[in-house]
Formats: C-alpha cells, structure tokens, sequence
C-alpha cells in the first residue's frame, strides 16, 4: 500500500523475510520509483528490486552496536523487523497488510498516531536492561543508516535523534554546524541542534516529511532515465528534476554542494539527498533539505591526520571526488553571500568547548577543526571573488563593445 492506494498483491515469506512472488498489479504509479525504473528495464528482476527497496527501508547489517541492539530487542536479525508495525515508516506512506485485512492508514500511521519510543531509543543509545520488554510497534523498525538512532515524539512532532559512530564523536556537532552555516547563507536546509542524553551527545532534528509525502532518493532519480554521455552526473541529475518542475532545483542542489565543499562531507552518496513527492497527486513537490552531513570534517581522522587543504568526497557515480573541483560545477557561484559566513568558526570553536566532556575531541583537535574551518571558508570566497572578476571583466567588455 501506498497511504490508501494499494499497489501490489504480494506474497511474503516470513520465515526468510523476503517477497517471493507479485501475484497482481494495481496502481504502479504509485509505487516506489525503483520499481517503476524496473518495470522499464527488461534485465532486472521485478521481485529482486522491489526486495532490494523493502531492504534499504530496514536497519542495515552495518549498524553500530547491532548485535546489543538485537539482543535487547529479543531478535536474531534486523530483517525480522521489516514487517513489524506494518512496515510503516516515517519518511515515506508504504506499509503492508495481509490480503483481507480491513485496516485503514488513518489508524496506523505514525505521522498522525502516538507510539511508544523510550525503551526503543534506551536499547539504540544506551544501556538498557536487556530483559525489559520493548514495543517494536513503532518507526524505529525502518530507520536505515549506521548511526544508532530512533525516532521520537516531542509536543506532537516527529523528532529523529541520532547519535555517534565516529571515535570523535563529532558527528552531532557536524549535523549543528551544516545547519549554522546552511541558515547564514540561506539554503533550504534541515534544522539539527545538539543534545546530551544520559551522558551522550547527540543530535535532535524535525521529521521535514509529512503525512502526504516521501523521500525519492537521488539513487532512483538518477536511474530513471538513461544518462546521454555527453551530460555530466550533476546536469543529468538536474535535468531530471527540472522536468518534473521541482522549484529552484539547480540552485537547491548546488547549495548542498557548496556545503558539502566547506565542510568536506565524505558521505554526500546518493541516497542522502532527492525530492520530495506528494503521494496523493504524485507531483515532485521540492527538493529534499540538506540533511545527514555528520560524516564531515574529518570526523573519522586521527588528529594527526587531519588535512583541509583537500580530499575526495561522493558526487554522484564519482565516490572519490577531489574536492578541489566541486566549484568549478557551480553555474553561478558569485551569488553565494560568503561574508555571512564571517566568525562561524568562533561559534563553532565554542560548540566544540562546550561539549567536550562527552566527545574524544582535544584541545589540538579543537584548534585544527577551527583553523580547518576557517580554510574551508577562506577558499570558498577565494573561488567567488574570482568569479565576480571575470563576470565584470565580461561585462566591461559588453559594455565597450555597445559603446564602439
């Protein structure tokens, strides 16, 4: 189902958790997009593909500290959750119920239903009596990613709270500073701000899905349509959304970029960013706001290693990317106000003080990610001030040349 369009008739193994057959199609319009781009592409697997989709929705074999997490929870493997709840998520409408089940979204669903969360995010984040009974009636069953996290409800919002991986810790701090930065140059970004909870930091952010609405990976985007060899990733990526009429897309997908470049996030892969699609009229509706940028600044470097001059980031199929050539894909760099970025790095220095007695982070460490910052910066304005040379240079010359 998809809210209340159903989409496929399908049949389930419980025992290998996995879909074994699509006994009928409805309404395929609505389904996920990576099964709409199978359905075109005669050499996949219609099952395999919509298995792989139902997978990605699930808590992946690399999360960190599963095996306790699993323990706590009375399970033997993550796959047995997919089905739980309903499937229900809270980032996009799907969810699953046996063939003549009368039970409606409106009841179910966790955008608009209260569900219960401590023990759940207790058994992710911290200790937790492994013998206490926890609901699995809830979200926390589809959270993907590596990060220990959990979903809860804070004066009627949807709250994600993701903690560490890095042995810095640094990540919270990293999710805090793309917002900062992403507020100062106005970009269309996701609000994360930084918390400590029994002793661990962590970062707290709004669910920016709503109860009408899910995430379209860039991953699904980009497959959609056959890429000419003579387009770049980035302008076949936008050329996609531009035909689907998603507002300011080129402006909204460089700005992540320009982030992404600041901060040197490593882990910009293609399921960390998209559109938003209304399930009911099916319309492209924005681009997703820039959001899951922890793995920055050098989180997962030792101190001594730490290097901001450059490094290799994902752009789309180039997952080792040298940073140094981000810029050069930015149509019109010039109207990036980067002066507004003028002592983020004392705010940022602060944050890293602050907080230092629940991170690995030392004062050599603190100096480095500061001055580090104030690089990054430094370069960015750099390439701008270049750029609004050459475009009054090319203006003069339009100039002279009306003149003569």
């Amino acid at each position: 189902m998809n809210k209340n369009t159903p989409i496929a008739l399908i049949e389930y193994n419980t025992t290998y958790h996995a879909m074994e057959k699509i006994d009928k199609e409805y309404n395929i319009d609505y389904a996920p997009l990576s099964f709409i781009n199978a359905k075109k592409n005669r050499s996949l697997n219609e099952v395999k593909v919509l298995n792989e989709w139902f997978k990605s929705r699930g808590i992946p074999s690399w999360r960190k500290d599963l095996e306790r997490l699993l323990e706590r929870l009375n399970i033997t493997s993550p796959d047995e959750l997919l089905t739980k709840a309903f499937a229900l998520s809270l980032s996009d409408q799907y969810w699953i119920k046996e063939k003549d089940s009368h039970i409606e979204w409106k009841d179910i669903n966790f955008f608009m239903n209260d569900f219960e969360y401590k023990g759940y995010l207790a058994a992710s984040l911290s200790s937790i009596n492994k013998t206490e009974k926890i609901s699995l009636h809830s979200p926390n069953n589809t959270t993907d990613g590596m990060l220990q996290k959990g979903w809860i409800i804070e004066n009627g919002k949807r709250i994600l709270v993701k903690g560490t991986y890095a042995p810095s810790r640094q990540e919270p701090i990293n999710e805090w500073l793309a917002s900062t930065i992403g507020k100062r140059l106005g970009f269309d970004y996701c609000n994360y701000t930084v918390e400590i909870s029994d002793n661990k930091i962590i970062s707290k952010c709004e669910n920016f899905v709503h109860e009408n609405e899910e995430i379209i990976t860039a991953k699904d985007i980009f497959s959609s349509e056959q890429k000419n060899n003579n387009v770049s990733d980035l302008e076949h990526y936008i050329n996609l959304l531009e035909k689907h009429e998603v507002p300011n897309a080129r402006e909204n997908v460089e700005n992540m970029l320009i982030l992404d470049y600041i901060m040197m996030n490593d882990d910009r892969h293609l399921r960390n960013f998209g559109v938003i699609r209304n399930v009911d009229t099916l319309k492209w509706v924005k681009t997703t706001p820039i959001f899951d940028t922890g793995e920055s600044m050098q989180c997962r470097k030792l101190t001594s290693e730490i290097n901001f001059l450059d490094g290799e980031g994902k752009f789309f199929t180039n997952t080792e990317r040298k940073f140094s050539t981000y810029l050069r894909e930015i149509k019109e760099i010039e109207r990036i106000p980067y002066q507004k970025l003028n002592r983020v790095q004392e705010e940022y220095k602060q944050m890293l003080i602050d907080t230092q007695k629940y991170t690995e982070i030392t004062e050599e460490r603190t100096e480095k990610l500061v001055q580090g910052l104030a690089l990054r910066i430094a370069l960015l304005g750099k390439q701008i001030e270049k750029a609004k040379h050459r475009l009054m240079r090319n203006q003069e010359k339009i100039y002279l040349n009306i003149k003569w």
